[in-house]
């Protein structure tokens, strides 16, 4: 009988150490030596199991990706007339945000580093055109009258704002600011109707 096969394990075990070291340090801080000893191993077993910095970056932006992504098939699956509007704008702006400092560090680190690196790009990227797209929808359907670029120029509008506010996350703004947010939002979603 065989070893059994570790890969799967393995990789999580990596990509679990370097989402962290990412979220406490940023990715440039992130060394392979950092993520070894996070993981409990030696740096040349992250080698083997995922390969080198750059295929690490291109593994977590996957990784990351396919978690927002779930998150958007959920999002979009509970949203339902009537008030599908109201419902659109809670859930990307809930009064507790799911996301914490390292979440958002990751994010913004993977965002940064789209810069120099084309893989990570276009699945930040893709994920972006799927969120605008989801938001598009919606407004869609709620504006059935309205033309797809009318309501996804909208959509682009929304998710930028969405994305700043919870960019700021870390700042521990008051309510206020999400109650502008929100506001904002319904502002430039009721240039539709």
């Amino acid at each position: 009988m065989g070893r059994p096969d570790l890969t799967e394990l393995r990789t999580k075990q990596i990509l679990d150490a370097f989402e962290r070291c990412v979220g406490q340090v940023g990715l440039e801080a992130s060394s392979l030596e950092r993520i070894a000893q996070e993981a409990g191993m030696k740096r040349s077993i992250l080698r083997h199991y995922v390969g080198n910095r750059e295929e690490l970056v291109v593994a977590l932006t996957r990784r990351v990706v396919g978690k927002y992504r779930e998150t958007l098939v959920d999002m979009a699956g509970s949203i339902a007339p009537p008030g599908r509007v109201e419902q659109l704008i809670r859930i990307l702006l809930p009064a507790q945000s799911p996301e914490t400092t390292a979440s958002i560090v990751v994010i913004e680190s993977l965002i940064a580093a789209a810069d120099t690196n084309q893989l990570v790009r276009e699945q930040m990227a893709a994920y972006l055109d799927d969120v605008v797209a989801m938001v598009s929808e919606q407004l869609q359907q709620e504006f059935p009258d309205r033309s797809r670029h009318q309501c996804w120029t909208i959509a682009y509008g929304v998710v930028c704002i969405w994305f700043n506010h919870a960019s700021l996350g870390p700042l521990r703004l008051a309510r206020k600011y999400l109650t502008a947010a929100r506001s904002t939002m319904r502002t430039l979603i009721s240039t539709l109707d």
